[in-house]
């Protein structure tokens, strides 16, 4: 029998097996095939989902049609930024706080933590809140992973004398406080620094927690890697020059390396200090003892020892600029997926993942940063090709204008940006406040290729980097955005020895309305509860954050 011959609904589930790319190239094979794909409400809801940037939620009772009608509803409000419902949360003095996952955690004192479900009207979440009045131990620090039902509390522990401080880390199930079923043991001991005080960064990927312990009166940094579920430690590293970390795959981490300043006789600060990302399989580093359970680490791996994939390198800096700092954000991890329990029809894919880098510079007593905006895909499609044709060819070491010019997007990063409220990217998104005019305003930088692409093939103008968001007519912000896909010089161009231009693309948006906002009231004066400092990106919500001693809230916007 012919394929073709195949009666439409056996020849519609075949198809519909395919890949999303490949649906769509058989739709232009034959008449035939482009009529049992375009009547077949499941091949638009699969190609849907991937222009998108999301993926199919588990079974249930809904329909295709029913998740492609509530996948074009949710489509709609973010390309109009028209959040449904508002609420406000007070923010607590326990100095520490997370959101991911949808879940915004505050502590309270030093054992308690409150959570906060965040809803979604479109998706059909409900908000739900909770506490954990005593975790067990005093805590400095934590994560989570709403996903795995993960709570991890940082605990520090200091000898007797006072000679050394550890750093204890709990595992616990977040919805009861518990001790996590799935880990070995309630908590495993780390060595923290030896002197001084430290800050903690905590990622998950799956079954990998990341800890890096980073030094505040020592410049240090120290970067653990464990398989939190059977206590085994994968990686440990330690040196003056891995400020950030984030993971790329389940083996793969993509680490900031800042090679140290040097000092002149007269001791001036020498630069530039040109910065670089490498890329670690954590397999290919495996700890001087066989990864087992463990109390403690074993001396760490010197960071500039590590054995990398590949190495990608950032223009060279003008000679009087040098490089303070670096972090690397990406929320969330790979692979990850919300918990069965919520239903949700449709997530965020887990294909791409936008890495919201940024390099803090100076230029004498001028402080400023820079935006290095970059998919994991530009990295791992780099580290795939060195691992199939091995590093011997010269492919691990990969400069600026092989992987950074096509690869990513190099802005200059507003006054406001906020180095505290790091929550600011979610999937292909990133959210941040700028100035316009007198007023402070939240914009989106979508990157979603697809959406990119999707919107060139229909046609409309496009912007370049130098044509300001103001510049676009208003009419643009009303239509759902203004597309920036042009290559463009990054301005001031000294900061560079050369000229640098970038052109990964975005959907530059303005949130349209809030329920507050920074203008003067009647009489002139600012009015303080219109005053806010930061905003944060979940799935289904912007966090808009007010940290003022007058003004301590969170003011949740929800799609």
């Amino acid at each position: 029998m012919q394929f073709v011959s195949l009666p439409p609904e056996l020849l519609a589930t075949i198809l519909l097996d395919l890949g999303f790319r490949d649906l769509l190239r058989c739709r232009q094979v034959c008449s035939l095939f482009k009529s049992v794909i375009d009547g077949d409400v499941r091949a638009h809801y699969k190609v849907e989902l991937a222009a998108a940037g999301m993926q199919d939620g588990p079974p249930s009772a809904l329909t295709p049609a029913e998740r492609l009608s509530i996948l074009r509803r949710r489509q709609d409000a973010w390309t109009k930024l028209a959040w449904t419902a508002k609420e406000e949360v007070p923010m607590r003095r326990g100095g520490v706080w997370e959101l991911y996952g949808n879940v915004l955690a505050q502590a309270e004192g030093e054992r308690t933590l409150h959570f906060k479900q965040l809803p979604s009207a479109i998706r059909g979440i409900k908000g739900k809140e909770w506490t954990i009045q005593d975790v067990g131990c005093k805590i400095r620090d934590f994560g989570m992973d709403s996903a795995q039902d993960l709570l991890i509390v940082l605990e520090h522990c200091s000898e007797p004398d006072g000679s050394e401080v550890t750093c204890r880390v709990h595992l616990r199930s977040l919805s009861t406080g518990a001790p996590h079923p799935a880990a070995s043991k309630t908590g495993i001991l780390t060595p923290c620094l030896p002197e001084g005080r430290c800050t903690y960064t905590i990622q998950t990927s799956e079954d990998n927690l990341g800890l890096l312990i980073s030094g505040l009166d020592e410049l240090i940094y120290k970067l653990v890697i464990f398989n939190w579920k059977t206590g085994a430690l994968r990686l440990c590293t330690a040196g003056p020059d891995l400020p950030s970390f984030a993971f790329l795959s389940t083996r793969h981490i993509l680490i900031a390396i800042l090679p140290e300043l040097e000092l002149t006789e007269d001791n001036n600060i020498r630069g530039p200090n040109d910065p670089y990302l490498i890329v670690v399989d954590v397999d290919a580093n495996p700890v001087p003892y066989p990864p087992a359970p463990c109390e403690s680490s074993p001396a760490p791996t010197c960071s500039t020892d590590l054995k990398y994939v590949c190495a990608f390198r950032y223009p060279r800096l003008g000679d009087t600029f040098i490089v303070t700092d670096i972090s690397i954000r990406s929320d969330p991890a790979p692979n990850w997926q919300p918990s069965p329990s919520l239903g949700v029809p449709f997530s965020v894919s887990r294909e791409d993942r936008l890495l919201v880098i940024t390099l803090q510079l100076y230029e004498g007593p001028t402080r400023f940063g820079i935006f290095s905006l970059v998919l994991t895909s530009t990295f791992l499609s780099r580290v795939a090709r060195v691992e199939r044709e091995g590093a011997e060819t010269g492919g691990g070491d990969v400069g600026w204008t092989e992987w950074g010019p096509q690869g990513s997007r190099l802005l200059l990063a507003p006054e406001t940006h906020t180095r505290v409220w790091v929550c600011y990217v979610y999937g292909t998104t990133f959210g941040l406040l700028r100035w316009r005019g007198s007023r402070k305003v939240v914009l989106t930088l979508d990157f979603n290729q697809l959406a990119i692409r999707r919107a060139r093939l229909k046609g409309g103008g496009c912007f370049g980097l130098g044509d300001s968001a103001e510049a676009a007519a208003d009419g643009a912000w009303d239509a759902g955005g203004v597309k920036m896909t042009e290559m463009t010089a990054f301005r001031p161009g000294r900061v560079f020895k050369e000229e640098v231009a970038t052109g990964l693309g975005y959907w530059l948006r303005m949130l349209p309305s809030l329920p507050f906002g920074d203008e003067e009231s009647s009489d002139g004066t600012l009015d303080e509860e219109r005053q806010f400092e930061a905003v944060m990106l979940a799935e289904d919500a912007f966090v808009v954050v007010s940290d003022d001693e007058d003004v301590r809230k969170y003011r949740i916007l929800t799609f």
